[in-house]
């Protein structure tokens, strides 16, 4: 633990860029009926459509990826890992989310979306997006734990050893100049968003954006999944949040009381 306190200070990035691009893109194919094309890619994943010309390319060489009949869209290949095959808990969990999502999304007019933890990364597995409100984010995407507010609310209660080692080896990823990358100040985030039940991303991941996110528990108190709300920075102010993260905290106790 001292080494990794020890390096805290110092942000760590394990990723490889091409990697990441790569595997989000199989993400989005996978979440999308009828495939996508070069400049919805590029757009979606917001990388220039020369690069994601090259990305498609390389990944339809090794049939990771293949083109429509009439060649407009790129889906799915032969090769591609299915993620369709969602679990059964996952698919009832989805269910019942679904019309929180949307009546929080309505009432806060903010994007709404509910992620599990898959390793030691957060998974987006249902979501709600009014128009007008298109943002970096679909289901099947990925987030880091360390520095969204939906992966700390997953994390939130987890015991700190199991934390720590969550972070051993990929280290705390920094995004921009907000990004939390000290397991120091990582760990009173967790012990604030415990003490007032809700988490929060003040551009910490993706600059220009705010998120709160409240854990969701099972009956025998353990946190299953996250609901989650984010928007510009132009439509919620830091003063705001308390109120958002206190609607958001309702919906997931309401959850958590229906959950079986």
């Amino acid at each position: 633990m001292g080494n990794l306190v020890a390096e805290g200070s110092r942000c760590h990035d394990s990723s490889v860029p091409s990697v990441d691009r790569a595997l989000n893109l199989l993400e989005l194919l996978s979440s999308t009926n009828g495939g996508l094309n070069l400049s919805m890619i590029s757009r979606r994943l917001n990388i220039p459509k020369s690069s994601a010309y090259y990305l498609v390319t390389t990944l339809a060489k090794h049939n990771f990826v293949r083109r429509s009949p009439d060649r407009r869209f790129y889906l799915l290949g032969t090769h591609a890992p299915s993620s369709a095959k969602v679990s059964r808990a996952e698919s009832d969990l989805k269910k019942l989310c679904s019309p929180y999502i949307q009546s929080l999304s309505k009432k806060l007019v903010m994007t709404a979306q509910v992620g599990v933890r898959e390793g030691a990364e957060a998974r987006i597995i249902d979501r709600s997006e009014l128009p007008g409100l298109r943002l970096d984010s679909w289901v099947g995407r990925h987030f880091d734990l360390h520095c969204t507010a939906i992966g700390k609310a997953l994390i939130s209660y987890l015991p700190e050893a199991e934390v720590e080692n969550l972070f051993k080896t990929r280290g705390l990823p920094k995004h921009n100049v907000h990004t939390v990358c000290s397991l120091e100040v990582l760990r009173a985030h967790l012990a604030e968003t415990r003490r007032r039940g809700f988490a929060t991303d003040d551009e910490e991941h993706e600059l220009g954006v705010r998120c709160v996110a409240s854990p969701i528990f099972n009956h025998l108190s353990g946190v299953v999944a996250a609901l989650c709300v984010f928007s510009p920075v132009t439509r919620i102010s830091c003063s705001q949040m308390p109120n958002v993260g206190f609607e958001v905290m309702k919906a997931a106790n309401e959850i958590s009381r229906s959950l079986p």
